[in-house]
């Protein structure tokens, strides 16, 4: 029995699916080896060749999902099986997939992700807004609502993991929504770079500008990495000139503002600044609970709300590390069987994530540290360092003690002499206490979040 030619193209599509979502290894690994064997009251009926492989395919509900109503305009649902339940010969012709010019038109959704390279995942809708992303939400649906308008070009600049991606993506799918024959094109700086180098080494420039410089929206990402790469630059720089000649609109991402691209010409760097600038800030600590809330729910994962507050409280770096995190929980729940994940849980499966840890500053001192510390809990550093215990000296002392272990990475010792040769015990202690209030006390989680903000 063969499959019918909608079943083919629904299995195309949920591989074309998992192909732009999920790992290069676990599409090999998972994905490719698992054959369509029939779709029945819209069930469809998947044969595994390894029965290790069903926990793997319960998560994919989504892909599922998103080709059912692609496909079939409805939502199917999906049973697994392996040689332990069924007779594969049975369909042995079921998972051969015609290579015909009609069935390549069906895998048009295919065709078009891989051309515009946009990820269909990154929306406005799932876009968790927060106090350092708004201006840029902001500009970015002003840019999809009025394509080569005000804000041309836009350039969002901010460390990694922020969401600049998300936002460029964002617009490229909202235009793409309003009008599905518009030119879009999201593009890496490494991968333009590659395809000019490729069209160059090839002879083939002439492809290589009309795939570019026809296009209604360009979205490049991480331009910062152009740097030093002459040739690329000068092509660039001609490609920005025509688009933004004929009102094709222009998003650029970098890591930093255009002033402080430093290896770029001045007439490109002045070209960043004819449309909007504007930057993303790493996210609060409210805005990461709202980030973590919102992943928790795309993930399917259920966490209670006071180890999503000890996370918060620990990773406040940006939104891919928090993400990181909640994956890494997952993987130490399923591994040990734990169905209610508290914070011990939490802290035992996060203990080694690097991106839970405050980032080591050795050129901050643990004298500015003390002054920010003091400043913000109204005290003098003399009294700080003195050997006065009142509660709204002693509480201060010790965020300062935990700050400068977490910071600077200085010794027990040196620290405690540097609080009027105070024994190292006591620093020990200080640091316990602060680390087991900042799992659970959200007052101080974000007091946390202010000292460090004004040390950066």
């Amino acid at each position: 029995m063969s499959l019918t030619k909608d079943e083919q193209t629904f299995w195309a599509r949920v591989k074309a699916l998992a192909q732009n979502n999920l790992g290069q290894a676990s599409y090999d690994f998972f994905i490719e080896p698992a054959k369509l064997l029939e779709i029945t009251d819209h069930n469809a009926k998947i044969y595994l060749d390894n029965n290790m492989h069903r926990d793997f395919w319960k998560k994919q509900e989504d892909l599922i999902k998103t080709a059912g109503f692609e496909i079939f305009g409805a939502e199917i649902s999906f049973s697994l099986y392996s040689a332990d339940d069924i007779n594969l010969a049975d369909y042995e012709n079921a998972d051969k997939v015609a290579e015909t010019s009609e069935l390549q038109e069906t895998n048009k959704f295919v065709t078009s992700e891989i051309k515009n390279g946009l990820n269909h995942k990154y929306t406005f809708q799932n876009f968790v807004q927060g106090e350092g992303n708004r201006m840029t939400l902001g500009a970015a649906i002003a840019v999809a609502n009025d394509p080569g308008g005000m804000y041309n070009p836009l350039f969002i600049y901010g460390g990694p993991g922020l969401g600049k991606t998300h936002l460029m993506n964002a617009i490229g799918n909202e235009i793409l929504n309003d009008k599905p024959d518009a030119r879009i094109k999201y593009v890496s700086s490494e991968n333009f770079v590659n395809d000019y180098v490729q069209s160059s080494r090839k002879n083939q420039m002439q492809e290589f500008t009309d795939q570019y410089r026809t296009l209604d929206l360009l979205l490049l990402d991480d331009i910062q990495f152009f740097a030093k790469k002459e040739g690329t630059i000068n092509e660039f720089f001609q490609t920005f000139n025509t688009l933004h000649d004929k009102g094709a609109q222009i998003v650029i991402s970098s890591d930093r503002p255009p002033n402080e691209l430093n290896e770029f010409e001045e007439r490109l760097k002045s070209r960043f600044s004819w449309g909007l600038t504007t930057d993303i800030t790493a996210p609060n600590y409210e805005d990461r609970m709202a980030i973590l809330l919102n992943k928790v729910d795309e993930m399917n994962l259920q966490v209670p709300s006071e180890t999503l507050s000890y996370i918060a409280g620990r990773i406040d770096s940006n939104v891919r590390d928090l993400e990181g995190a909640l994956k890494n929980l997952k993987f130490y729940a399923n591994t040990y069987h734990i169905d209610t994940i508290d914070i011990d849980t939490a802290a035992k499966a996060l203990s080694n994530l690097e991106s839970t840890k405050i980032t080591q500053d050795k050129d901050i001192s643990s004298q500015r540290i003390q002054e920010e510390v003091a400043n913000f809990y109204k005290i003098s550093v003399a009294d700080m360092i003195s050997k006065k215990r009142p509660k709204e000296i002693a509480y201060p002392r010790q965020i300062a003690m935990y700050l400068i272990r977490e910071i600077t990475g200085k010794s027990l010792p040196a620290i405690g002499k540097e609080f009027g040769g105070r024994d190292h015990t006591t620093v020990i202690y200080a640091h316990k206490q602060i680390s087991d209030k900042m799992k659970t006390d959200t007052s101080l989680q974000k007091e946390m979040d202010t000292i460090k903000s004004q040390l950066k």
